[in-house]
């Protein structure tokens, strides 16, 4: 499948023109061409959470302080899509990378301190 090497978007075979960039594509992205999200970061788990939506707020507050953020949720909350706070035996983490443990473990536990 033939790339991009300006936006790095893959086109169908028989395609030699990003009609976006206007640019020849080429037949694979060199390193420096690859999406940095294909790099894996760093990534650290936090205090586990007992819920989806837990987890979802302080991602949310981690994106506002510029953190970003992964969660992932055991297979109850993922594989049953179950969502509620107090659904018993939920827990999701929250990753981060490690440049960023300490500023958002300092948001979570400002959150979450309760819980």
């Amino acid at each position: 499948m033939p790339f991009c090497p300006k936006c790095r978007y893959e086109y169908l075979e028989g395609t030699g023109e990003c009609p976006d960039c206007q640019c020849d594509l080429v037949d694979e992205l060199s390193s420096q061409d690859l999406p940095k999200s294909t790099v894996e970061p760093n990534l650290i788990p936090l205090q586990s959470l007992p819920g989806l939506i837990y987890a979802e707020m302080v991602a949310e507050a981690l994106k506002k302080a510029g953190i970003p953020s992964l969660i992932k949720s055991d297979v109850l909350t993922s594989g049953y899509g179950a969502r509620g706070a107090t659904t018993a035996g939920a827990e999701c983490r929250i990753w981060v990378e490690k440049k960023h443990k300490k500023r958002a473990e300092s948001i979570l536990h400002t959150m979450m301190d309760h819980i």
